[in-house]
């Protein structure tokens, strides 16, 4: 596939890329359409391989949950954060609350398991819908947010909580997302697992 740069700005971009990378090791990530389309360069506060793992882990633990119980898989949301999985959602089956707990830890490579699932009626189309809604705008209101570094993030909704997991610079920046995402509209609660560089993290 050849891939063909008509603007100099495009291929300075590029360069821009290229040389961060070369120089820290960490994964550029592209935010928005284009260079030139008012989008701009970020870069992930995690190793290349510490980021692969964790995209890694979210393919793994969701294919071992599939293949437990297709039902059970579409009930649960499992997304890793520095070898982390975190758990969400509300299962119609008592069981599955252990079960994909137990799935999980069998997965090679997992760390740990935060376990935020939820024994009770299955959620309406309404809520999903809701749900998906307010981690689409607790992502885009981040993407606009002064002194913030959205890319290292990761945002579920369950039933109107939100469980944000990721790397913050300092404690401000930390308590500037919590903040942010709170006041959005819809939002019950917030459910923190967001880490001060290399501190462990607790929820919040």
């Amino acid at each position: 596939m050849r891939f063909l740069f008509r603007t100099s700005a495009a291929r300075v971009a590029i360069a821009t890329v290229a040389a961060v990378y070369i120089t820290t090791g960490c994964v550029p990530v592209l935010i928005g359409g284009g260079m030139a389309g008012g989008g701009y360069i970020a870069v992930r506060d995690k190793g290349v391989g510490e980021t692969i793992t964790d995209a890694k882990l979210d393919t793994l633990v969701k294919s071992r949950l599939y293949k437990a119980n297709r039902k059970l898989f579409s009930e649960v949301s499992a997304v890793a954060s520095d070898g982390i999985v975190l758990l969400t959602g509300v299962v119609s089956n008592q069981d599955w609350v252990m079960i994909a707990e137990k799935e999980t830890w069998a997965v090679k490579g997992v760390k740990g398991v935060r376990n935020y699932l939820r024994y009770g009626d299955e959620l309406t189309p309404g809520q999903i819908t809701k749900d998906g809604w307010i981690t689409t705008k607790c992502k885009t209101t981040l993407t606009v947010t002064k002194d913030v570094r959205s890319v290292n993030y990761k945002i579920k909704t369950a039933d109107s909580v939100v469980y944000v997991a990721g790397i913050a610079q300092t404690v401000q920046e930390r308590s500037i997302v919590l903040a942010t995402i709170k006041q959005i509209s819809g939002v019950k609660r917030v459910v923190s697992f967001i880490k001060i560089a290399d501190s462990k993290a607790q929820p919040t």
